[in-house]
């Protein structure tokens, strides 16, 4: 009888396939998701945080999350058979989260990037600060942890806290650091369109995750 373990020659021939496949997908995954929630901050700034496009750039964030969980959820022992876990587990870090993570570091860079470069520039209030690199920040390493919790199989609730542990820290210091203002009065902080963005995208998530496993 032939045993279904693959061999170790052959475990690591299907890795090296899978992570030539998964680099790139995990990079793009990152890449647009921080271009997106970076580039929905910078028209919340410009339009003076209106929530309506606020509810726009959600509504955009959550789809692009969603096709990230459906990436990151791809699973990873049905392509290598009865594997062992722990390198299973070692294998979707170094090929999923790790090219993300490098993804999401480019995509904000790419916004302000852009923004510098752009007519924008010259509004005082539309300068590039360490603040807005927070904001951007915040916002998409927020929802890319959601992505991840919702992504695994149990449900990861300590990641889910990660996230709220996040917001919280962001908002408790926001009055020490922050200032992005503009020179209109603002229906909402940038602060708290950021918060509710990971929110909105997090509850997102969860929702997609419960109906799509009925």
């Amino acid at each position: 009888m032939h045993s279904s373990v693959p061999s170790e020659s052959e475990f690591v021939k299907r890795a090296r396939r899978f992570a030539r496949r998964s680099l790139g997908l995990a990079y793009c995954c990152g890449l647009l998701l921080a271009g997106t929630t970076s580039a929905g901050v910078v028209a919340e700034r410009l339009l003076g945080g209106s929530i309506h496009a606020a509810l726009s750039v959600d509504v955009i964030v959550l789809g692009v999350a969603i096709l990230a969980m459906t990436f990151t959820s791809r699973p990873l022992v049905t392509s290598f058979g009865d594997a062992d876990a722990h390198a299973v587990a070692r294998l979707r870090s170094s090929v999923v989260l790790l090219p993300q993570l490098l993804g999401v570091l480019c995509g904000i860079a790419l916004v302000h990037l852009a923004l510098r470069y752009s007519c924008f520039s010259a509004l005082w209030w539309m300068s590039e600060r360490p603040a807005q690199f927070v904001n951007d920040g915040v916002a998409a390493l927020g929802t890319l942890t959601a992505v991840w919790a919702c992504a695994s199989r149990p449900l990861r609730m300590c990641l889910l806290l990660e996230m709220v542990g996040l917001l919280l820290l962001y908002r408790a210091t926001g009055q020490h650091w922050h200032v992005d203002r503009a020179p209109r009065v603002f229906q909402a902080s940038i602060q708290e369109l950021v918060a509710a963005q990971v929110i909105a995208a997090a509850t997102g998530l969860l929702a997609f995750r419960k109906f799509s496993a009925l």
